[in-house]
């Protein structure tokens, strides 16, 4: 699987309708678990961010902002009220420092867009069912009839089903793929919501 893979991409096999899937279903739930954990994971970091960019702020205020942020529960909307609340944390006095913030700035609206991005594949994976397919292995020369497994998207979505076959599916492994995605995108958040932290030490009072 390439390290290149985007959010807004699909592994190149999840477009095959009628491929074979996994021979046993443990797998694909194991990885199902594991990326929608991994995806609360974001979650908690994003919550932490969120947290750092308002330390600044009187006690009252920062309750207010944190409820206000808490009451968000779309991805995009939580993503904008943080990219907005970067824009006011950083309008303090950076001092020697102003190059860092503005790097800050720079990832903050980065990392905001793969966290909006990347929750399509989430959502994917959240609502989708594991099918069960009896065909011929034909990796077997016998070609004993076997039960094959694979994600398929939620038949609510009438959208990604064509002529009976579905748009995509995936696999155990590259469901196993997203969850590394998501589990580094968590951990460029926290790294973010530390560094936001390194900058609350020295705002407003940089100059000195």
């Amino acid at each position: 699987m390439s390290n290149k893979l985007m959010p807004w991409d699909r592994p190149l096999g999840s477009f095959a309708p009628n491929r074979q899937g996994d021979r046993a279903d443990g797998p694909i739930y194991t990885a199902l678990g594991r990326a929608l954990s991994a995806w609360e994971g974001v979650n908690a970091a994003v919550s932490s961010l969120a947290h750092a960019l308002h330390r600044h702020l009187p006690e009252r205020e920062f309750g207010l902002s944190i409820n206000t942020f808490d009451t968000l529960l779309k991805t995009h909307e939580r993503a904008s009220f943080l990219r907005e609340a970067g824009l006011r944390f950083l309008s303090g006095n950076f001092g020697h420092q102003h190059a860092a913030a503005a790097k800050f700035k720079k990832v903050l609206r980065r990392e905001m867009g793969a966290y909006t991005e990347w929750v399509a594949r989430r959502n994917e994976l959240a609502h989708g069912y594991v099918t069960e397919m009896s065909s011929p292995d034909y990796a077997d020369p016998n070609q004993p009839l076997t039960t094959f497994y694979a994600l398929l998207p939620s038949h609510a979505r009438t959208d990604r089903w064509f002529h009976e076959e579905p748009e995509w599916n995936y696999v155990a492994d590259e469901i196993e793929m997203f969850a590394r995605r998501f589990k580094e995108l968590d951990d460029r958040i926290e790294t973010l919501a530390s560094k936001a932290g390194d900058l609350q030490l020295i705002r407003n009072v940089g100059a000195f």
